[in-house]
């Protein structure tokens, strides 16, 4: 990429980050503004399932790994009375810790055989949930999970608006991050881990180590996705962490485009509101959603972000013949020697 394409890129994000500083103020509405929260914390979760399809393990226990994130942080406030950002930080390294120890097991497994592993293992945790009142709350789940109250601000975020620089905040720094990562020696070997395990082992990189740590990553992430997610809501229950839940946040890769970082947040912006905005046809909802879903993977089968990124082929092919062209026309000019 030449130093004009990145410095383009660069303003196009920094413009970007500006609109949605600016989002609260042009944003009246506040159910519109509760989807976009909704939008961002699901677009933090969403990052977190790309690093692991970035190594080609297709998860589908995010939501369980959200769920114990959301858990935790709420016991942390709720019981213990610890302040926000512990829990915060808690909630992303109980979800790692759990994921880390699941790694050697549920890692060995490939394809199909991991898929439904985790099918299960999202079905186990669910289960979990419901069954042990004394750490969940049962099917009563917890209720009252204070607002989040950071240092320095004076009052707890209890507005849409507070809250969503709160998630923005969040967002951006793990954009940043995994963008660092994918970027690093280490996001390097995850692609050889994901063309070939073999080749990738033949080459010097541990393949299992490599998955382990990225799976351990994206449930890092998931688990403080669940953390922002209580303390928006207020209230969880086992039901706002099912297996469809996991099936949403890979949909947002897949719309989005799971081969780039802008994708999953991408994703999440479409798919989050995209319920809401089809609700006023309550008995061709769910037909819509799928038929909205099918038209994307039609026309548009690597995502959304391949429009952008076909665009950028097809200005920089146009630019590249002009710079062809200009000396050859150069040389044409009568007196040119």
């Amino acid at each position: 990429m030449s130093v004009r394409a990145r410095r383009v890129r660069r303003l196009g994000v920094l413009a970007l980050f500006c609109v949605l500083l600016l989002a609260p103020w042009a944003v009246d509405n506040q159910f519109a503004m509760h989807l976009l929260d909704m939008a961002l914390i699901n677009a933090v979760i969403a990052l977190g399932l790309n690093v692991v399809l970035k190594t080609g393990q297709v998860s589908m226990a995010h939501a369980g790994f959200m769920a114990i994130g959301a858990y935790v942080s709420a016991q942390l406030t709720v019981k213990l009375q610890l302040p926000f950002l512990v829990a915060f930080v808690a909630s992303g390294l109980a979800a790692a810790l759990v994921a880390l120890g699941l790694g050697r097991i549920i890692l060995r497994l490939k394809g199909v055989y991991f898929l439904l592993f985790t099918f299960a293992l999202n079905e186990f945790l669910y289960l979990l949930n419901k069954n042990v009142p004394l750490l969940t709350g049962g099917n009563d789940g917890i209720v009252g999970i204070p607002s989040p109250v950071i240092p320095l601000v004076a009052d707890p975020l209890r507005s849409k608006s507070a809250f969503f620089y709160l998630a923005l905040v969040v967002l951006a720094l793990a954009a940043a991050f995994v963008w660092a990562l994918y970027r690093s020696p280490f996001g390097r070997a995850m692609d050889a881990v994901r063309e070939s395990e073999l080749l990738a082992a033949a080459t010097g990189y541990n393949p299992m180590r490599i998955k382990i740590v990225a799976f351990s990553i994206g449930c890092f992430m998931a688990g403080v996705g669940g953390s922002l997610y209580a303390h928006f809501i207020h209230y969880i229950a086992p039901f706002s962490f099912t297996f469809w839940e996991s099936v949403n946040f890979l949909l947002m890769n897949i719309v989005g485009g799971s081969t780039s970082l802008a994708g999953p947040i991408i994703g999440a912006m479409i798919l989050t509101p995209l319920p809401e905005l089809l609700r006023s046809y309550v008995v061709w909802q769910q037909v819509l959603y799928g038929l909205t879903f099918m038209v994307i993977m039609r026309f548009l089968p690597d995502g959304v972000m391949s429009v952008v990124f076909a665009a950028r082929r097809a200005i920089s092919e146009r630019r590249a013949v002009a710079a062809a062209a200009t000396p050859a026309a150069e040389s044409g000019r009568p007196g040119a020697r």
